[in-house]
């Protein structure tokens, strides 16, 4: 009996050092999502507060009415860029690993050396730009926003890990019945490396999906401008007109330029969030298959 006590007193514990944890964690996009429904005057008069005197939509409608056509394209570019980028990283990360991981691949330590190599160095933006824009042609297109992120080499490393923890017996049987190095890729190693997969995928997406450093870079034209960059485009606009009195003026209105900050975040997070229900349980299902693979 004392010990059952003891159980439940820690199960207890641990349900309510969760709820703490959460709570930090929903408390900030909580913060935000009433901070972006809250009036501009209400803020300069008494600042963000949790529960504000009323709720207005002027900031979203400040948002959609003066950008509403570029961010519904931005998002259609995002959204692009974010699979399109998810999918081609995964290929380039995950057959690389592969190959640096089989045993019989003589070269397999030089070529995750030479990975780990651009860890370490790099040419320098400079370089970097002039090779992107000049040389490989990614200059205001799509291919701008995906190729420079294609292989992340920390994610290569974790995949390359996952593959060699995996049971080499596992390989030689099926080179044995003839299979080639891609079914073997495609249905041994792969099945048995979910959790690795879709943890990598993850990383892939987010990245893509809240870059504004490859548009700022690489893009000129209106039309392929990502959300975040249109975003940031925005907030950096209202930020001069606030500060400049003449434009403040001229505008007859007042603008939301705190208000702002928390609307232009719902609306970048707002699909990760939607998104994320759906995606938790392969998530979670890849994390368990990993778990059992041995």
């Amino acid at each position: 009996m004392k010990k059952l006590g003891k159980d439940k007193l820690l199960l207890v514990l641990f349900y309510f050092l969760l709820t703490v944890i959460s709570a930090f964690c929903i408390f900030p996009i909580l913060f935000a999502v009433i901070g972006s429904f809250t009036s501009e005057a209400e803020v300069a008069s008494h600042g963000f507060r949790l529960f504000p005197e009323s709720l207005t939509l002027d900031t979203y409608k400040y948002v959609f009415l003066t950008q509403g056509k570029k961010l519904v394209n931005a998002y259609k570019i995002s959204i692009i860029n974010t699979i399109a980028g998810t999918a081609i990283s995964l290929f380039v990360t995950i057959t690389y690993a592969y190959v640096i991981s089989v045993r019989d691949f003589k070269m397999g330590n030089k070529f995750a050396f030479f990975a780990y190599f651009t860890m370490l160095f790099n040419g320098g933006m400079l370089a970097w730009y002039l090779i992107c824009t000049q040389y490989l042609g990614l200059k205001d297109n799509m291919w701008a926003m995906i190729l420079p992120y294609c292989m992340n080499v920390f994610n290569m490393y974790l995949m390359r890990n996952f593959f060699k923890g995996l049971p080499y017996e596992l390989v030689e049987s099926a080179k044995i019945d003839g299979a080639g190095h891609f079914r073997i890729l495609l249905q041994v190693i792969l099945p048995l490396s979910k959790a690795g997969v879709v943890t990598i995928a993850l990383f892939y997406a987010l990245q893509y999906w809240n870059d504004f450093y490859l548009p700022l870079m690489l893009i000129n034209k209106d039309n392929l401008f990502s959300i975040q960059y249109i975003l940031y485009k925005m907030m950096s606009n209202i930020q001069y007109l606030a500060s400049n009195p003449t434009g403040a003026m001229a505008s007859h209105v007042i603008l939301p330029t705190q208000t702002i900050k928390m609307a232009i975040t719902c609306i970048a997070i707002g699909p990760i969030i939607l998104c994320y229900p759906f995606i938790q349980k392969y998530f979670v299902k890849g994390v368990t298959v990993g778990a059992l693979k041995g």
